[in-house]
């Protein structure tokens, strides 16, 4: 397995090295032999060139590499897992929350599902950019979220919505929702909270649950904003990063890549057992929660 990943990889590498050589030379030769300006033209042109030459083989290999290292890192895990390395969640499970501005532009890949502690969940790599055009009418993109949006099925019946937003996270939307001030002035400092029903923000938010919000805030790398939608809990994590990619420019090492996967999922298997999602937090008792 290893030698196939390091013959992919070295595949895709020498056509980059390749196409970056005859694309300087171009580049120095157009900007010797004509205006300056197409040396820059060439560069440009040459890069677009060199992707699509050299897209297919580096897809090869970040696809060899999930397969066969990330999944089956994550196989012994957890329990029930898919992987789907093209698509991630759709567009309107994250604008249906109402709970996130969706900019522009939203792109998501690496979907992942699967059970820990018995509890389900699915993720994904999801990129939000803001469009932004000039007085000349040039148009450029701003990413406002870049991250990971993980969802968490709790069995139960939320009669409200809530959402605990991470005053550091930006981009969640001040909806409908009334604002809720708890007695724990430090959690009001460190996060804003909206609710349908105060009452039930308190059945929810008590002292303990707030110090593990306010714990995972000091642990995970990231602002998260968390919703409380429908039985499941949103959380959307802006940490500016892809997970499951490997670098084409160095050799795989697979110990490190086990525990890169390992780190990379830590932060699901930290958000259910600090928030201690397996246990009967919320219970039905004549249509509410107590």
């Amino acid at each position: 397995m290893l030698e196939e990943l390091e013959r992919l990889r070295e595949k895709a590498l020498n056509k980059i090295i390749i196409c970056s050589i005859v694309v300087v030379i171009c580049a120095i030769i157009l900007g010797i032999l004509t205006k300056p300006f197409f040396g820059p033209f060439a560069i440009v042109i040459g890069i677009l060139i060199t992707y699509l030459i050299t897209h297919k083989d580096i897809k090869n290999f970040k696809d060899y590499y999930k397969t066969n290292i990330v999944v089956e890192t994550m196989k012994n895990i957890f329990d029930d897992i898919s992987f789907d390395l093209n698509n991630g969640l759709p567009y309107k499970v994250l604008a249906d929350t109402n709970m996130i501005y969706m900019g522009d532009r939203y792109s998501s890949n690496d979907y992942f599902k699967g059970k820990y502690k018995n509890i389900d969940f699915e993720m994904s790599d999801i990129h939000i950019e803001e469009e932004h055009t000039d007085s000349e009418g040039h148009t450029s993109y701003t990413t406002i979220f870049k991250g990971q949006w993980y969802i968490f099925e709790f069995n139960k019946y939320f009669k409200s919505n809530m959402q605990v937003c991470d005053r550091r996270f930006h981009i969640a939307k001040r909806n409908f929702m009334k604002k809720v001030e708890m007695e724990d002035i430090d959690f009001n400092k460190k996060f804003r909270i909206l609710a349908n029903s105060e009452m039930e923000a308190f059945y929810v938010l008590t002292p303990n649950m707030m110090e593990r919000i306010k714990q995972l805030r000091e642990t995970t790398q990231g602002r998260f904003v968390l919703c409380f939608i429908d039985n499941k809990l949103h959380i959307g994590l802006n940490n500016n990063k892809d997970f499951f990619e490997a670098s084409i420019f160095r050799k795989v090492n697979f110990e490190e890549a086990v525990n890169k996967v390992k780190k990379e999922m830590s932060v699901i298997t930290n958000f259910i057992d600090v928030l201690n999602l397996d246990n009967d937090l919320f219970k039905i008792n004549g249509g509410g929660m107590f």
